[in-house]
């Protein structure tokens, strides 16, 4: 990483924290080490994926690192209505470097209670809208190049009339970022049982891939129940938030995963997300400190 880049991390860092902020949204410290985490799976976008588990001796437990925040996610807006989070996240995939994945990266994780998947993509619109005027203006990158971003909506296409080959398509083709909706996912991702849609998205830069993914809550305990055990995932898996989801502690609620890397990665027009980071952690490379 060059010292542009480390410039174009901070000010991604402080829009980020600073517009959240001024939405009403309370900064929510992460979760490290959880007896639950994300699965991941079944989702067609990605491999099958084992958390990493750390036993601590001290205290007789065995905890996993956080792939991403989402089950805490849920919880937390229960209680304080808006949060947001720098999650750090530890994925061992088995995949060679292809210049946008790392197995250890952060995550601007944001969720609000009654929210719904319109507003979570109006917000991510308004946020990527901006971070490009106030990179541009701040002379961190070409307006000329990046000024697109600014001018019309972003597309929206449904996974179903896509799949992986269209999706992969229409990152090369499309000029602004765009958004998929309507993917087959997670068990905590939204599904509407009357239309057979999810009520979740993606969003894509242009050129690069996917750099934010969210959607609408399940909160229903039987519901989700019904979704691990048909996705072949274990119960006993997710124990704590199971108890929460029965005793009706986890309410309706929408939000979205922001990748800070590849988020700098696009604005920096940098070739490798291993350039985004200071120490890399980019799967099957060596690492660095």
């Amino acid at each position: 990483m060059d010292a542009r880049t480390l410039r174009i991390k901070t000010e991604v860092l402080g829009y980020l924290s600073g517009t959240f902020l001024s939405k009403g949204y309370l900064w929510m410290l992460p979760k490290v080490l959880s007896p639950i985490t994300d699965p991941l799976w079944p989702d067609p976008a990605e491999q099958k994926t084992e958390p990493l588990e750390v036993e601590v001796r001290t205290y007789g437990l065995r905890l996993r690192l956080t792939h991403s925040m989402i089950l805490h996610k849920q919880a937390a807006v229960s209680r304080f209505g808006r949060i947001f989070v720098l999650s750090p996240n530890v994925r061992i995939e088995a995949r060679k470097p292809d210049g946008w994945h790392a197995f250890e990266f952060t995550q601007f994780d944001f969720e609000a209670r009654d929210l719904r998947m319109k507003d979570v993509m109006e917000t991510l619109e308004e946020v990527i809208r901006g971070l490009a005027r106030r990179l541009c203006e701040g002379g961190l990158v070409s307006c000329e190049e990046y000024g697109g971003i600014l001018k019309g909506d972003f597309p929206v296409y449904d996974y179903a009339d896509l799949g992986e080959e269209g999706v992969d398509r229409l990152t090369q083709e499309e000029e602004r970022p765009f958004f998929v909706v309507n993917i087959p996912r997670e068990f905590y991702d939204y599904y509407d049982e009357e239309t057979g849609e999810w009520h979740n998205y993606d969003l894509y830069v242009p050129g690069y891939g996917e750099v934010a993914s969210g959607g609408e809550r399940e909160w229903e305990y039987e519901k989700i129940t019904r979704k691990i055990l048909k996705g072949g995932l274990k119960v006993e898996n997710f124990v704590p938030y199971l108890r929460m989801v029965k005793n009706g502690e986890i309410m309706p609620s929408a939000g979205a995963g922001l990748g800070i890397e590849r988020l700098v990665t696009f604005f920096s027009g940098l070739a490798d997300i291993a350039e985004a980071q200071v120490f890399p952690r980019i799967p099957y490379r060596e690492v660095e400190l």
